[in-house]
């Protein structure tokens, strides 16, 4: 069994030490002390909503966002930070390294930066994906039998990527 965790790139670390204290001070600090002085019933619902919105994003953002990747004898594992997503080995059909130089990742909704680039992307190469990236620089690429694309990363990407070759050459 191949255990290995997800490590987050400069630029992500970055984006989400920036980010999140924005987010926490304009999106929740300030509507929460809007909420306790707000002597209109109109503008405290406004900002009930928008803390609700905020905490709601946040959470699913933390939820989303990938910890490490296990790969045993049956299936390649994603933890996240809520659930596991488990691919069969039986239904990949291809895995390659992906090439951090490949330009045109377009985010269709997700997250681009904040605890790494999560959710649906569309890139000229790849088609339509979905992502679990921490540092693109060590991200690989699988597609299941089903048409399923998923772009990963992890700490000792080639070896998880060769290794899962090798698992499928057995077939």
């Amino acid at each position: 069994m191949i255990k290995e965790k997800v490590s987050l790139s400069q630029t992500v670390r970055l984006i989400t030490w920036i980010v999140i204290p924005i987010i926490v001070i304009f999106g929740l600090l300030i509507p929460i002390r809007d909420f306790m002085h707000a002597t209109n019933p109109t503008a405290q619902t406004l900002c009930g909503f928008v803390i609700l919105i905020v905490l709601l994003s946040l959470c699913s953002i933390m939820l989303y966002a990938p910890k490490e990747i296990t790969l045993d004898d049956s299936a390649l594992t994603l933890a996240r930070g809520k659930g596991k997503l488990r691919i069969k080995l039986a239904d990949i059909e291809e895995v390659q390294r992906y090439d951090p130089r490949s330009t045109g990742n377009i985010r269709i909704f997700g997250i681009g930066g904040i605890y790494g680039y999560v959710g649906r992307y569309y890139n000229r190469d790849i088609g339509y994906y979905t992502s679990y990236v921490g540092d693109y620089s060590q991200a690989f690429f699988i597609r299941t039998g089903k048409g399923k694309k998923y772009l990963l990363s992890c700490n000792n990407a080639d070896r998880v990527a060769e290794e899962i070759k090798r698992r499928l050459a057995k077939r």
